[in-house]
């Protein structure tokens, strides 16, 4: 498998890097082509290259096609950042991303790299379809069809409309407008991802690991139709995954204890419906989350660990609004509060959620707040001596420090389909036994209060915003979920630690401009269709 990453990213140089355009729509090695898309194992290979787009590897996030990782818990109300270089990060967090910023073209041009790929494979599977038996030419398909749709997302939730790219183009052809969001919906992402679901199964094709399956391209359409605000059709997959999870409960499901969902000894588990694979063992195909947001580790040689930088810190707001195992937070006036024992009482996920100093036991050892905890603010550290956990930073021995986190970084969740069906059963004020029973479920494996029953339309709202920002923290998901919500000025400028505490920025969001990103000037000017940029640009 490291092998194949190796060629099929050498062979895919030389069609997205011979091209003047800014954006290569249309592979020139035709030659190329012609020699490598002729047997199974050559479009298997180009599969494997799709996938290997999507990752980051860098220890900044911008060079995979699904960038970001857990920087977008930078971007949101969740972590502090330090350094200015690491871009477009750092410029976003205070709200002064702008077209020009570092690396936001770079993101721009890797998530249409990744489409010009997935259309060049689809040509040549529909082209050669007769060549090969009709279960492979679905799982081609099927896998293409997934990871156009899962760009499309990402791109449409940063950028609003954007180029609709669904085939090859020539260069005079490829100077394309800005398609309205609802056109992508309507002719990519829902297509695609109804593709992907018919003709993918529940396990993976030739047990392949790190491509989609059933499960997750209608869990994907799940996502889609949420962000579209399309709740009856959210609600409608949700459901169609509800049912195909009774009839495969092994592969697809909840499970009950949380750490387990994040185990490294339990990647694949029937909780995650896709993720972005990693792998240590001296390959550099591992992942960098410790480089940059971890602390060191007991139990671990120092030549495995970096956690030096002390980059990040995990803002006092966000660790404030958990609750304690009687639902209540510390402000709430919690009963289960020990001032003796602060981090106590907290509940499994909490607990999975964090390194706690002098409190978390780590490969059978104290963490001890004086030797592992690191932060922006020495006094921070010591009010709140909590680091990233949640499985990212491999407490199983590792070769280096540098690409070499086996931790992967998880996209879908069967949970996250579970309180999307919550959401959207909200917005349509359709708030019944089955909202509660999710509710439940996540709350009884937190190891917190269940939430009380007959809340208004408006109570229930808050409620599934506060249990997705503690369900789902370091996940990714909390960035495009109060931007979705519209209460991203509310909660990233209604920060005040950053006063408090010298993290050296401050948190920023300006209404009315940062739901969206800017369209990268040099795409601007490569293209001027592409104008006008967004409001505030």
């Amino acid at each position: 498998m490291k092998k194949i990453y190796l060629l099929v990213l050498g062979f895919m140089s030389c069609f997205f890097y011979s091209c003047n355009d800014w954006i290569e729509l249309e592979p020139e090695d035709s030659l190329a082509k012609e020699t490598f898309f002729n047997t199974q194992e050559d479009f298997n290979q180009a599969i494997t290259g799709l996938y290997a787009i999507l990752r980051p590897t860098d220890a900044d996030a911008v060079g995979g096609a699904y960038f970001g990782n857990l920087y977008w818990e930078v971007c949101a109300d969740v972590c502090m950042w330090k350094n200015s270089w690491t871009q477009p990060w750092f410029d976003i967090s205070r709200g002064e991303l702008n077209a020009v910023t570092g690396n936001v073209d770079l993101v721009y041009k890797n998530l249409y790299y990744a489409i010009s790929w997935a259309n060049t494979i689809k040509a040549e599977i529909e082209a050669k379809a007769d060549n090969f038996d009709e279960d492979f030419v679905k799982y081609v398909t099927g896998q293409i069809g997934f990871v156009r749709a899962l760009c499309y997302i990402r791109l449409t939730s940063l950028w609003g409309d954007v180029p609709l790219v669904d085939k090859i183009y020539t260069p005079e052809e490829s100077k394309l407008p800005r398609s309205p969001f609802s056109e992508i919906m309507e002719k990519i992402i829902i297509p695609d991802l109804t593709l992907a679901a018919t003709n993918l199964e529940v396990t993976p094709y030739d047990s392949r690991e790190g491509i989609a399956t059933k499960q997750a391209a209608i869990g994907m359409k799940v996502r889609a139709y949420l962000y579209a605000e399309d709740y009856e059709n959210t609600i409608k997959s949700a459901l169609e995954l509800m049912e195909l999870e009774k009839q495969n409960p092994s592969e697809i499901g909840f499970l009950d204890n949380y750490k387990d969902i994040f185990s490294n000894s339990n990647e694949d588990n029937k909780e995650i419906l896709f993720a972005l694979k990693y792998t240590a063992g001296g390959y550099k195909q591992g992942s960098t989350f410790n480089t940059t947001f971890g602390s060191k580790l007991p139990g671990l040689p120092e030549a495995s660990m970096n956690g030096s930088w002390e980059t990040v810190s995990v803002l006092p707001e966000f660790i404030d609004s958990y609750p304690l195992i009687d639902g209540k937070t510390v402000e709430e006036g919690s009963r289960a509060y020990d001032p003796e024992q602060k981090w106590a009482n907290r509940g499994p996920r909490f607990e999975s959620t964090f390194y706690i100093g002098d409190y978390s036991m780590v490969n059978g050892l104290l963490y001890e707040s004086s030797e592992y905890v690191c932060n922006i603010s020495a006094q921070c550290a010591n009010d709140y001596p909590l680091t990233i956990n949640k499985g990212y930073m491999n407490e199983d021995d590792k070769i280096d420090w540098t690409n070499e986190d086996e931790s992967d970084f998880i996209v879908l969740r069967y949970t996250d389909v579970l309180m999307m069906y919550a959401e959207a059963k909200t917005m349509l004020g359709q708030i019944d036994d089955s909202v509660y029973d999710i509710l439940d479920k996540v709350r009884d494996r937190a190891g917190i209060a269940r939430v009380p029953r007959g809340q208004s339309q408006s109570e229930m709202m808050n409620t599934i915003q506060n249990e997705r920002k503690w369900e789902f923290a370091f996940e990714g998901l909390r960035y495009f979920d109060i931007r979705r919500w519209g209460i991203a000025d509310q909660v990233i400028n209604g920060i005040t630690s950053d006063e408090k505490y010298d993290f050296g920025s401050h948190k920023v969001f300006v209404s009315g401009k940062n739901e969206l990103w800017p369209i990268p000037q040099s795409a601007i000017d490569a293209n001027p269709n592409l104008s006008p940029n967004n409001p505030g640009y």
